[in-house]
C-alpha cells in the first residue's frame, strides 16, 4: 500500500514539474532581461531613443550614402528602428527598449566611422588651403599689393571648426564632429572661390555632400 502511495506521489510530482516548467519559461519570455541600465524607467528609455534615434538616422543619411556603406547600411538602421517601434505598439516595452538601445549603439558605431573619414578629408583640404593662403600672401607682398583679408579669416574659421570637430570626436560625439568637419570644408572651399582657383575633382563629392545631397559618380568618358 505504501509503495503504491509513493509511486502515485512520484508521478504527481513529475506531472507538476512538467506543468510548472513551461509556465516558468513563459513567465521568463514575458519579462525579458533589460539590456539597458536597469535603474532607468523602460518607457522613458523608449521615449528618449525613439526621438534621438530618428533624428540621428535622418542626420546621417547623406553621410552614409556618400561615405558609408550606402543604402544597405541606412536601411538596416531604419529597419531596426521600425522593429523597435512595432514592439512598443504591441506593448512589449522591455523588448522595444532593448532594440532601441541596440539601434542607438549601431548608429553611434556608424557615425564614428563616418566622422573619421570626414576628419581625414577635412584636414587634407585644410592643409591644401593653408598652402594656397601662404602663396597668396607671398605673391601679394612681392607685387606690393594688399592680400585679401577674407582668405586668412576663412582659414582661421576652418582651423577652429576642425579643432571643435576633433574635440567632439574625442568625446565620443561623432555626429557633432561631422557637423564641424563639414563647416571646415565649407570655409576651405570659399577660399578657392575668392582666389578664383578651380576646386580639384577629388573634392567633387565633398562639395555635393555640403549641400546635403547624395553624390552620383559621373560616368567616365572613353
Amino acid at each position: 500500500m505504501r509503495k503504491g502511495f509513493q509511486l502515485t506521489a512520484l508521478i504527481l510530482a513529475v506531472i507538476l514539474f512538467n506543468v510548472a516548467l513551461p509556465a516558468q519559461e513563459a513567465a521568463e519570455e514575458e519579462t525579458p532581461e533589460k539590456q539597458f541600465n536597469t535603474l532607468y524607467d523602460t518607457e522613458a528609455v523608449i521615449n528618449r531613443l525613439s526621438y534621438e534615434n530618428f533624428k540621428n538616422i535622418k542626420l546621417l543619411r547623406t553621410a552614409i550614402f556618400n561615405y558609408g556603406k550606402g543604402e544597405s547600411q541606412f536601411e538596416e538602421l531604419v529597419n531596426d528602428y521600425a522593429r523597435a517601434s512595432a514592439l512598443y505598439y504591441r506593448k512589449e516595452y522591455i523588448k522595444s527598449a532593448n532594440l532601441f538601445t541596440q539601434n542607438e549603439k549601431n548608429i553611434h558605431v556608424a557615425a564614428t566611422e563616418l566622422a573619421k573619414q570626414y576628419k581625414e578629408t577635412s584636414e587634407k583640404l585644410h592643409i591644401d588651403v593653408i598652402k594656397m593662403g601662404v602663396k597668396h600672401q607671398l605673391k601679394s607682398s612681392i607685387e606690393e599689393q594688399k592680400p585679401n583679408a577674407t582668405v586668412e579669416a576663412l582659414i582661421s574659421n576652418a582651423s577652429y571648426a576642425i579643432q571643435m570637430a576633433n574635440d567632439f570626436l574625442e568625446r565620443s560625439k561623432p555626429i557633432e564632429a561631422i557637423f564641424y568637419f563639414r563647416r571646415a570644408k565649407e570655409n576651405c572651399f570659399k577660399v578657392y572661390e575668392i582666389l578664383k582657383i578651380e576646386i580639384p575633382d577629388t573634392y567633387e563629392k565633398d562639395k555635393v555632400d555640403l549641400q546635403n545631397k547624395v553624390y552620383v559618380e559621373k560616368e567616365k568618358k572613353n
